[in-house]
């Protein structure tokens, strides 16, 4: 053949197939309205597989991606899957940049990606990392970990929802929902967790090839003595209460593996089911163990057990030692701490996963509260800075928020009354701390009170309030922001919505994020804050702000002390500001604003 008769359509089938395996989908698309030939290769299920791979990582569960992965190739249309996840990727994109341009319906629109589920999750992903000179980096990083804390949020309610109902959830992935409440853009989600485990219970066989021929005791004490040599040795005490440690996809993707006993256990008991050890963790008080069952009509020796003897198991505290832990030595912890021994048998059993997830959200607190009085100490009598949490992981707002739902939906534990009146009573007290949380921080979980809160307090007076409130977000998020325009009535307010500030009096970081010519507020909070004692009194300018702290505050004109135009905010401020502003702009010294919908003049 002449090399000037050469053409595409005249390559062997095997030589295009190879070619095409290099060309993007548009390309691909191209090429199939070329010729029928083309189009019969450009279309070929494996081409489209391929695209499927490389281009998206995440996919909503409802895909069963790993089962069409995992089978046959013809079974699958995967041309017309491709097709649905770009326009997922798609609108994804769209409606983030409708958030971007303007404030209206910013809760609607977050609500349709959150829809979207893990489809969403590759397209939030690049949003989120976007270049540091992208012209509205802050806002876009923002709104797409905004939008993607959302749909992580949703998949660990519903976890604890399907095991409030009594649906087997395995302790792994109950426990894996707190890290969703945390995860960011970070790895560590409930299917990298389960990927951990899994390489955990592969490198346990590959190091251990005789293992299935050991005996259900040298099993165990094998296993122990394995997540000790990979760095599973529980924590120093000095760091105890440190928060990652209540984390089990903190704990398998950090290097040092610190984690309290509880995730230490549930780690030593997904890793021993993986290689078919029957490990389940006790609800021992204070301190959790495992317990070590063997096959039914054995003894943990490998001999048969005569049907009169008493079923035999090994305690293992894979926290402290690789060694089996003496049940005497239990017991006489238990009649230490005053438990009669007709009630040892509650704390020496299997503990339920329920119970283990509220266990977990009980030590989450203790953490949580250990910081906060860490930071109060730090803060006395010292000037103002930003708390050292509030850039550290996981974060320790969303940790408690998490905490809150996790009661919410699985109400008391164990050691308490389950009665309905009082876990009725326990959902009332957290309420008002979610509530708060979500207002302040992530108005956009609006759509998860609605649907997983408001039916637990329908028929109470908290019930008609939150839909009440509810009603309000959403009416207001289906309208414009009120316009707040500059006149010679706005004379007397001096600084621009994107100010930095220190507080005068209190030195806190702030800026600006909106403003009123004379304070708006009620006559109970100007009596309560003293506006009247003020020098400009009621009648001056006060401005709405962000504070590096995550809070809300409102603020006279006369405390405001502005930065020098060469001041760089905060790490925690950067991080915060995306929700109101669309960059930093170093030579001037100020936030570009990100919502002129509402001050179209700032």
């Amino acid at each position: 053949m002449a090399t000037k008769d050469l053409s595409l359509s005249s390559l062997p089938t095997e030589i295009l197939q190879a070619i095409f395996e290099f060309l993007p989908p548009e390309a691909l698309v191209t090429c199939s309205g070329v010729s029928r030939r083309l189009k019969a290769i450009a279309t070929l299920p494996a081409l489209w597989r391929s695209q499927c791979q490389m281009l998206f990582k995440f996919w909503h569960a409802r895909h069963h991606i790993s089962s069409k992965l995992g089978g046959p190739l013809p079974d699958t249309n995967w041309q017309a899957l491709f097709k649905e996840r770009i326009t997922a990727d798609r609108t994804t994109s769209r409606l983030l940049q409708e958030i971007l341009a303007s404030q209206k319906r910013q809760i609607a629109n977050i609500a349709e990606i959150a829809a979207l589920g893990y489809d969403a999750k590759d397209a939030l992903l690049r949003e989120c990392n976007v270049p540091d000179d992208t012209e509205d980096v802050l806002a876009r990083k923002f709104y797409a970990n905004a939008a993607l804390d959302r749909i992580h949020r949703e998949l660990a309610i519903n976890v604890w929802k399907d095991l409030a109902k009594g649906t087997e959830v395995k302790l792994e992935r109950a426990l894996a929902a707190y890290d969703m409440f945390t995860l960011g853009t970070n790895a560590g989600d409930i299917d990298d967790i389960t990927r951990f485990l899994d390489d955990l219970a592969r490198s346990l066989r590959l190091e251990n090839p005789t293992l299935s021929s050991l005996s259900t005791r040298e099993q165990a004490l094998t296993l122990a003595s394995f997540l000790r040599s990979r760095n599973y040795r529980g924590v120093s005490e000095g760091s105890y209460t440190a928060l990652r440690n209540n984390f089990i996809g903190i704990v398998l993707s950090n290097e040092d593996h610190e984690s309290l006993p509880l995730i230490s256990v549930a780690i030593y008991c997904a890793v021993a089911e993986r290689v078919g050890l029957d490990a389940r963790p006790c609800g021992y008080p204070f301190h959790v163990y495992g317990i070590v069952h063997p096959p039914k009509g054995h003894t943990l020796d490998g001999k048969l057990a005569s049907t009169t003897a008493t079923p035999e198991h090994l305690y293992i505290d894979p926290f402290r030692s690789d060694l089996a832990v003496p049940e005497d030595s239990l017991r006489t912890m238990l009649r230490q701490m005053g438990i009669h021994s007709s009630d040892h048998s509650n704390f020496l059993g299997d503990a339920s996963t329920r119970d283990l997830v509220l266990r977990t959200a009980r030590n989450i607190m203790n953490s949580v509260q250990t910081i906060r009085q860490t930071e109060e100490q730090l803060w006395a009598n010292s000037s103002f800075r930003p708390p050292s949490w509030l850039s550290a992981f996981p974060d320790m707002d969303d940790a408690f928020y998490a905490t809150l739902w996790s009661m919410l939906i699985l109400g008391p534990g164990l050691e308490e009354d389950g009665s309905v009146a009082s876990i009725t009573t326990r959902r009332r007290q957290y309420l008002p701390y979610l509530c708060d949380h979500f207002q302040q921080h992530s108005p956009w979980d609006v759509t998860l009170i609605e649907e997983h809160i408001v039916p637990m307090f329908y028929n109470l007076p908290e019930g008609q309030r939150l839909i009440h409130h509810i009603n309000t977000i959403h009416a207001a998020d289906a309208k414009p922001k009120p316009v707040s325009a500059r006149s010679d009535l706005t004379d007397n307010v001096t600084y621009k919505v994107g100010q930095v500030f220190h507080h005068r009096r209190y030195l806190y970081e702030g800026v600006i994020t909106g403003w009123d010519s004379a304070c708006d507020a009620g006559e109970e909070w100007i009596r309560h804050m003293g506006v009247d004692r003020l020098s400009g009194g009621r009648g001056q300018g006060f401005y709405h702000v962000l504070v590096a702290d995550k809070s809300m505050r409102y603020v006279a004109e006369e405390n405001i002390e502005p930065v020098l135009s060469s001041y760089e905010p905060s790490q925690s401020m950067m991080k915060l500001a995306g929700r109101y502003f669309k960059r930093w702009d170093s030579s001037n010294g100020v936030f570009v604003s990100n919502i002129r919908d509402e001050y179209p003049d700032d």
